[in-house]
């Protein structure tokens, strides 16, 4: 990780080093009408550049679905990383109270899309882990009320996240130790039960790719008081559902139910657990939504089965 400096905060003769580099590329400074014609490699040099950054990570953004190498790119060019967590990191005194305007919210918002591009491939993910630099991005987390410009931040920075949870593939269990160690599970929980409507959903997705391994379900289940926060916080969630309904976010409730029951499958059930398990899942409340879903029907039996027993058959 030599690409990074020991402290992304001060650093004076890096700054120095970051002007030098910046000048010596003087030749394709270019004005912002311009910079959509240059290639990946060019854009990543100017992102030196603090008056082009902006609109550079902009073009880049536009570039990502084209250039396959951009990942790799961003990671590997000399302070690229550095730069982007600068970035992040100077929105941080704006968020209590929060002051931070849209236009800001759309800058950070553009640098957290590049981690996400780092966080979507395989070598760069393992990168960005093992330099734990997913823990910037925490601070977005915490729910803020209803500011838009802190929503989005909040949503781009778990969509980082659940890029990350690729825990299926072979680095996937340093990664799923990483969120552990570092308690995603409570923050996102933070987000499912307080913040907007896609927000909440992506934090679901991440816990539920949590509950699903079996490390993270003996994380989520080591104590009881950490068992049932997942439970009560899923319950009010699907309460919320009842009034609102998402189809894909009921999906990833049940399956962390489901999840949550296994626990329950061979020592018999639990009478705290069956309490906090919401009626609505069971009677006619989404039987709209669920009509042709067969898939999240049988998930539904299954998760009844564990709880109740099998007397239970969806019409």
């Amino acid at each position: 990780m030599e690409n990074l400096p020991e402290s992304p905060f001060s650093d004076s003769a890096l700054i120095s080093s970051l002007c030098n580099i910046s000048s010596s590329h003087a030749d394709i400074q270019q004005n912002s009408h311009d910079l959509d014609g240059l290639t990946p490699n060019q854009l990543v040099l100017l992102l030196h550049d603090s008056n082009l950054r902006g609109e550079v990570m902009y073009q880049l953004i536009k570039k990502r679905d084209t250039c396959e190498d951009l990942a790799p790119l961003l990671w590997n060019t000399f302070n690229v990383v550095y730069m982007l967590l600068l970035e992040v990191i100077s929105v941080y005194w704006k968020l209590s109270p929060p002051t931070l305007s849209m236009k800001e919210s759309t800058r950070v918002c553009n640098a957290l899309a590049l981690f996400q591009v780092m966080a979507k491939n395989p070598e760069t993910r393992k990168e960005l882990i093992e330099a734990k630099i997913p823990c910037y991005f925490y601070p977005f987390l915490k729910p803020s009320g209803d500011d838009k410009p802190l929503e989005y931040l909040r949503l781009t920075s778990l969509g980082v996240l659940g890029a990350l949870a690729k825990f299926d593939d072979p680095y996937g269990p340093k990664v799923l130790h990483f969120f552990l160690e570092t308690e995603v599970v409570p923050s996102c929980l933070e987000c499912i039960d307080l913040c907007d409507e896609l927000s909440r959903k992506v934090a679901t997705l991440i816990v539920m790719k949590i509950l699903m391994q079996e490390k993270g379900m003996s994380y989520c289940s080591a104590t009881p008081e950490r068992f049932y926060s997942i439970v009560q916080v899923l319950y009010r969630v699907v309460q919320k559902l009842t009034e609102k309904p998402c189809l894909l976010h009921l999906m990833y409730v049940i399956q962390c139910f489901l999840s949550l029951s296994e626990v329950f499958k061979f020592i018999g059930p639990s009478e705290a657990f069956i309490r906090q398990v919401p009626p609505q899942l069971f009677d006619n409340t989404f039987k709209d939504i669920l009509r042709d879903d067969h898939e999240t029907a049988w998930m539904l039996q299954v998760l009844h089965f564990n709880v109740y027993g099998p007397l239970f058959s969806p019409e």
